[in-house]
Parts: structure tokens; C-alpha cells; sequence
């Protein structure tokens, strides 16, 4: 039986835009070249003959090139299927450590996280734990002296991604890393740990571990060029975590299943190459955004912009138009025009609003002057209680594109954006 998929991408840079790189991203030419080579050793790495041991040889490889990118130990890698389970494997890990202790549980959460997080956190809310979430400022930006205040003697895990999926805010993780180091240190403590979600950063953010302050960290390889299917949890050794499945010792007996030294690869690779090329992608994408801005101030002047201009990955542009009755209509009607573009998260199904922007306005709604706002129990309420503002939540679109988009392509974005109704 022959399988055809078509045309699909060959059109993209030519008749077609691809602005939703922060959903995936196309793997590198250099990435699948070396799995390719990878996918020769096809031996299982957990066996002791010479294909095996070859394989476990070039295996071990990779964990200790990844770590060297990120600063780490080799044995602080632990290779997953890619960024949801990292945050399932760490969230649940700590805490299984912690549940059957006589007193409580505390995890603090900013209120914009990965829906893979706040899903993981409602599962054990359910089981008792309690959960603080902190909402942003309405720039999107969490307050790290407000994630600091609202952290108790039982909290056992905060966790804050690096920049946001939907409005790409970055987060002031290093400020937050390097408040709970002083607090442990006062108190004589491992806890609580910190988790940052960076599957957002590597093609424009540094991701070496120790100047984000942090104990933990997600990434995702399809978020960089590299395949799908793989990712990593890097976890600094003096954290004690649960695995999340059991049945055999790869790992370091976190993740017991036979590794793809194919994926793994890819992995290393397409990190490699976004570290490296990170600075002068991020300068090439910021020039493209700042027109994208500017034109949308010329042309659309009732586009509202969620998130900082600032604190933003260079490639994100959000916006919230007042004119569309169905913002997944809207992204039917742009594709229809050529551009591949999303509302919310591409990882959300069914929801009716962004989340994210809803925790913007209610953080907002729900703060006076010098309070903190950190709430147990609301990361799914949203907030956005104000009338006039409800519609931003509804009526978002998200592009986020390459170093190599240029101003006609943005010009046809706008173009196209202006006949939305």
C-alpha cells in the first residue's frame, strides 16, 4: 500500500506563510541528516553485544553533548518523548515523594503555564494538594517578588515557564530561581524545587540551566527544528523524584523504555544548532516583529496587542481584533489567503477562550496597588469579568515565524487580516 501526503509544505515560503512556529517547527536539513545516520545503529542500547554497546556508546553521546549546551551533568539528562511528558514527569515525580506525609502539600504555579501543567495540577488538586496560581500583570508577565510571597513551609514545587506558547512573554524565571535559592538557604532545605518550562526558548533564549536559577527544566525538540517525539527533563541531582513509570532501569531508572538513538540525535542536534544561532536569529526576528507591530498600529489601529512589546519572544505577535465573530473562522479564512497561522494554544481543544489572556485581565481585575495576587484552586476560572474586556480572550490570534519572514509576507498578513469580519 503506498502512502502520499501530497503536497504538504512545498508551498510554504512561495504561495503559502508559515506563522505558527510556535505550535512546530520544521525540521533542519542538518537534523535529518545526521538521524539518518543514527538510524543505522539501530541496535537496542540496553544489550551487551558489540551492535548494542556501540549503540549505548553513541547514546551516552548525546546525553553528554546536550549537557555541555545546557551546563549540566550528563547523568542530570534524562531524555523523554517530548515536553509534556517532561512536565508530567517532574510535577508528578516530586510530589509522589511528598503525598504520604502527615502534612500538607503546597505547589505554586503562574496561572499561564502549559495546559500539560495545570492539567497535572488539577489531577492532584483533586487528591488534596493545594495550589497557588499567580496571575500575570496585564502585560503577561508574572511578578517574581509575588510568586516569592506566596510560597509557604509545605510548598514543595514552583514551577513557571520560560516564555509563554500562546503570547510569548518571557518570565523573569532567573529573579524567582535565585529568591527560592535564599529561601532553601534560610531554611536549611532542598525544597522547595524549581521547574521551568523552556519549550519555547532555545531558538531565541539562552537555556543553560544555572543562569535561569533553576533545579528543573522541560524542553521540546519539535519546538526547535529537531523531530518530533523526543524531549528532556534535566534535573539537577540533589532533587529526589518519583518516576512516572516503572518496568526497566534506562534513564538512570527515571524512564524505563527502549531510547531511539535516532530521535535522541536529533534532539542534540537541532539544540546545538538553535543555541548556537540563537542571538543573530533573535536580532533578524525582532526587526521583522517591530514592523509587524508598526504596521498594525497604521493599519489596525483597533488590534490590541496581548503582552509585553518588551518581554516577548522575538517572533511572537499576539493580537485581539474586535471585528470577528469566530476567531477559528477567521484562521480558516487566513489559511483560505495562504497564511498557516492559530487562535490559543494549538494543544487546546474545545475551549472556548484564551486562558492565558483571561488570567491577564482577571490578575489584573482581582490586584490593588502592592497586593499580591496569588489564588488556590482558580487556574481554570479565568476572571475576565469585565464586559468590555471578554472579547479579548475570544477574539485572539496568534503568529509566531522564522528569522527568515520578511516585510511582504507581513504585509500580506495585514492585508489579509483587514478583511476579516
Amino acid at each position: 500500500m503506498k502512502f502520499t501526503f501530497g503536497d504538504f509544505g512545498k508551498n510554504f515560503g512561495r504561495e503559502r506563510i508559515y506563522a505558527d512556529w510556535a505550535a512546530t517547527t520544521p525540521i533542519r536539513g542538518e537534523v535529518e541528516k545526521v538521524m539518518k545516520k543514527a538510524r543505522k545503529m539501530w541496535a537496542n542500547p540496553s544489550a551487551i553485544y558489540r551492535e548494542g554497546v556501540e549503540a549505548k556508546r553513541a547514546l551516552e553521546n548525546m546525553r553528554a553533548k546536550s549537557a555541555k549546551i545546557l551546563g549540566v551533568k550528563p547523568e542530570e539528562v534524562y531524555f523523554t518523548s517530548g515536553g509534556t511528558e517532561a512536565n508530567a514527569m517532574i510535577i508528578q515525580g516530586v510530589l509522589r515523594r511528598h503525598l504520604e506525609r502527615a502534612e500538607g502539600v503546597h505547589i505554586v504555579a503562574s496561572a499561564i503555564e502549559h495546559s500539560s501543567v495545570l492539567e497535572t495540577l488539577k489531577i492532584f488538586e483533586k487528591r488534596g494538594v493545594k495550589v497557588t496560581y499567580v496571575s500575570p500583570r496585564p502585560d503577561g508577565v508574572v511578578r517574581a517578588d509575588e510568586i516569592l510571597a506566596v510560597i509557604k513551609p509545605d510548598t514543595v514545587l514552583v514551577t513557571c515557564m520560560y516564555a509563554n506558547n500562546e503570547i510569548g512573554t518571557v518570565q523573569p524565571v532567573s529573579k524567582i530561581g535565585a529568591g527560592i535559592r535564599k529561601i532553601r538557604a534560610e531554611k536549611l532545605s532542598d525544597w522547595p524545587v524549581f521547574h521551568v518550562d523552556a519549550s519555547q526558548a532555545p531558538l531565541w533564549l539562552s537555556c543553560e540551566l544555572e543562569g535561569l536559577r533553576a533545579d528543573a527544566m522541560t524542553l521540546d525538540a519539535h519546538k526547535m527544528q529537531g523531530p518530533k517525539g523526543v524531549g528532556a527533563l534535566v534535573v539537577r541531582r540533589h532533587v529526589n523524584f518519583e518516576p512516572l513509570m516503572v518496568g526497566g532501569g534506562q534513564e538512570h531508572n527515571k524512564r524505563p523504555t527502549t531510547e531511539s538513538l535516532e530521535l535522541i540525535t536529533g534532539f542534540t542536534v537541532a539544540l546545538e544548532i538553535a543555541q548556537r544561532e540563537r542571538e543573530e536569529k533573535s536580532k533578524k526576528a525582532k526587526k521583522i516583529q517591530k514592523y509587524f507591530f508598526a504596521e498594525l498600529e497604521k493599519k489596525l489601529p483597533q488590534a490590541i496587542t496581548n503582552g509585553s512589546l518588551e518581554k516577548r519572544l522575538p517572533n511572537n505577535v499576539n493580537i485581539s481584533l474586535p471585528n470577528i465573530s469566530d476567531p477559528e473562522m477567521a484562521v480558516l479564512m487566513l489559511d483560505k489567503a495562504g497564511i498557516a497561522c492559530s487562535t490559543k494554544s494549538s494543544c487546546l481543544k474545545g475551549e472556548e477562550n484564551s486562558y492565558v489572556v483571561e488570567a491577564m485581565i482577571s490578575g489584573d481585575l482581582n490586584r490593588t496597588d502592592g497586593e499580591v495576587f496569588g489564588v488556590e484552586g482558580k487556574s481554570d476560572e479565568g476572571g475576565a469579568s469585565n464586559g468590555a474586556e471578554k472579547w479579548r480572550a475570544r477574539n485572539t490570534l496568534r503568529f509566531t515565524f522564522s528569522a527568515k519572514t520578511n516585510h511582504a509576507e507581513i504585509d500580506t498578513i495585514i492585508t489579509s487580516l483587514k478583511m476579516l469580519k
